[in-house]
């Protein structure tokens, strides 16, 4: 059951933008929309964006970013941006080895960039709400209850990104400034975003029918395939048909392929003198972002499109360069150029979606398409994959409509928010009723030994009978990579200790591996290839007496006496969160806590 929170606050962390929305019991979904810098123009995303100075302090975020857009190589002050995607360390590499010059320099240096960004998200948050609930002057919120919910995208797969990101959260103040605030990892992107599809979508869902959402936001591009399991208004449910899937497209591509275009043109006339970073200012500009949302409106289409340059006279011209009275010229091709190639990586994986469906004999029909995020909201890329879809006519989605959700670029941050109000409502009932395993987690056990099964591995003999023997790091596979699992009913795994009379011991790790294996090539030892430890979980029992635990004895013979000793017997339960591992310690049939903290988790 969950429990009543004083304020809800959900943080969309984009690569480009960030989003916040927050609410309390008595009030509805605000989404904050008073962020410094952003003049009155109440916008209700900030740009993750961040300017050192060049002894390495900060000197701005977010819109106020946009007022310190000077050379940097005048200034020596120094532009961040997209850093958020660079806390993977296969991304970093890939992108160093491509010589992008603004990457960082390490994956801990990017880590270090979203600290100090998500403080000033914190700073202003905190002062913007406290305000809102008259507490700014009387003590502020220390002492209430306050839960934040952060999403990850869902091209984060590797449970060490998601522990790196955590660190990130309560390095940057979430969760900790009170007794009563927490912060967690709630939903992926693209699972938030299917929330706020079916809650607040004007469609009108059957159940049974299936839907796909499409988060296209500014690095990356998330998929999540669901099936109704309730149309009621007031609780509505849905279930993953297939695991969430994700792909490094988004919007902030078609800013890097711009800013290449105009280096492009910039290289062929070396002999106008512009400054060194004109084309990613370029890119900066509030003309070129008009361009590029509204791109593909029927009533702003034509064939050139001149994007006002500043810090460019007006009657600045040069034909080579293709300005005219101080505005670039490009034409319809050229900018359609700049979305093609993305549309192309986003249709391909929506295709491996369909044929999901095809490769396991369903049967189904995808009735509905919907389009998220900032790449979502493009009337361009909307039109574009329904005539695709169209041509392609797949089997799985003869007559599927790509329709946009309401307000696509916070669909994030309500869905959050929209998925915990509806469990408070009805005593744990999520939106996501259950989703699909998208990796396989084992527990390294022992097992009886047997001379067919257990070749060449690691034996033991039982301490307390001689007969018996043990294979040793054998692993028990207790969730396996596509099963359908309830997040309200908890994975088991029971534990037998054997203790002699004077053993003291009442703490054991158990350690925990993962692997992306098909379910049917799963290895069963550690010695097998295709397992990597994830965590060890020590439970610890202090308190338990012997009493509480049960007695077993050998029997005699010939050779030796009867042994005596205990059976301590515990539960270990894991809660399986979309982008989390939770664990629980449960003993005689409840749930431990004893004076001490019964579970400790660590990461490999």
């Amino acid at each position: 059951m969950e429990k009543q929170s004083d304020i809800l606050i959900s943080v969309d962390l984009g690569t480009t933008f960030t989003g916040v929305a927050w609410m309390t019991p008595r009030t509805p979904i605000q989404v904050i929309n008073d962020w410094p810098g952003s003049g009155d123009r109440g916008e209700r995303k900030v740009p993750t964006t961040l300017i050192y100075n060049a002894d390495g302090s900060l000197n701005s975020w977010g819109f106020m970013c946009g007022d310190d857009d000077h050379d940097d190589s005048v200034t020596g002050r120094t532009r961040r941006e997209f850093f958020k995607i660079f806390i993977d360390e296969d991304t970093l590499a890939a992108a160093l080895q491509q010589g992008l010059s603004s990457a960082p320099k390490s994956v801990a240096e990017a880590q270090g960039f979203l600290v100090d960004y998500l403080q000033q998200i914190y700073a202003h948050v905190k002062e913007s709400i406290e305000i809102q609930i008259g507490k700014r002057h009387t003590g502020g919120w220390k002492d209430m209850a306050v839960k934040f919910l952060f999403s990850v995208p869902t091209t984060w797969t590797n449970m060490a990104i998601i522990n790196i990101f955590k660190g990130i959260i309560r390095d940057a103040g979430y969760g900790t400034e009170g007794p009563k605030h927490t912060a967690e990892i709630d939903l992926t992107e693209a699972e938030a975003a299917s929330v706020a599809t079916l809650k607040t979508s004007a469609v009108n869902f059957t159940v049974g029918s299936l839907f796909l959402t499409v988060d296209a936001g500014g690095g990356t591009t998330d998929l999540a395939l669901m099936r109704i399991k309730s149309n009621d208004t007031a609780s509505p449910q849905m279930s993953q048909v297939a695991a969430v899937r994700g792909v490094g497209i988004g919007s902030s591509l078609i800013d890097r392929a711009f800013i290449r275009l105009v280096a492009q043109r910039l290289a062929e006339h070396p002999d106008e003198k512009l400054p060194a970073d004109f084309a990613a200012r370029i890119s900066r500009n509030h003309h070129f972002k008009t361009v590029k949302h509204k791109f593909g409106e029927k009533v702003y289409m034509q064939n050139n499109f001149k994007i006002q340059l500043e810090g460019v006279a007006y009657d600045f011209n040069h034909t080579g360069l293709r300005i005219e009275g101080g505005r670039m010229v490009f034409t319809k091709e050229e900018i359609q150029s700049l979305f093609d190639q993305q549309i192309e990586g986003i249709m391909n994986r929506i295709t491996e979606q369909l044929d999901w469906l095809s490769d396991n004999g369903r049967t189904e029909q995808v009735e509905y398409m919907i389009l998220a995020g900032g790449l979502g909201s493009s009337a361009y890329v909307r039109e574009t994959i329904q005539e695709q879809l169209m041509v392609i006519n797949h089997p799985n989605a003869r007559q599927v409509v790509v329709i946009p959700c309401n307000e696509p670029q916070l669909v994030v941050v309500r869905g959050l928010l929209l998925d915990q109000q509806q469990k408070l409502e009805t005593g744990n009932m999520a939106v996501l009723a259950s989703r699909i395993a998208r990796a396989s987690y084992g527990v390294v056990i022992r097992e009886p030994y047997s001379p067919a099964t257990h070749f060449d591995e690691d034996i033991a003999e039982d301490r307390f009978n001689g007969k018996k023997k043990w294979a040793l790091n054998q692993i028990q596979w207790l969730i396996r990579k596509g099963d359908e699992i309830n997040p309200n009913t908890p994975i088991s795994k029971a534990f037998e200790v054997q203790l002699g009379q004077g053993d003291t011991t009442r703490s054991w790790d158990a350690v925990i591996v993962t692997s992306q294996n098909e379910p049917s090539f799963l290895p069963r030892s550690l010695k097998q290839a295709g397992a990597k430890k994830l965590c060890s979980v020590k439970s610890n029992l202090a308190g338990i007496q012997q009493q509480q635990m049960v007695l077993k004895k050998n029997r005699k013979s010939w050779f030796r006496k009867g042994q005596s000793f205990y059976l301590c017997k515990f539960d270990v339960r894991v809660i399986v969160a979309p982008a989390d591992l939770r664990f629980e310690l449960w003993f005689g049939g409840l749930k431990f806590s004893g004076n001490h903290e019964p579970i400790a988790v660590k990461w490999d």
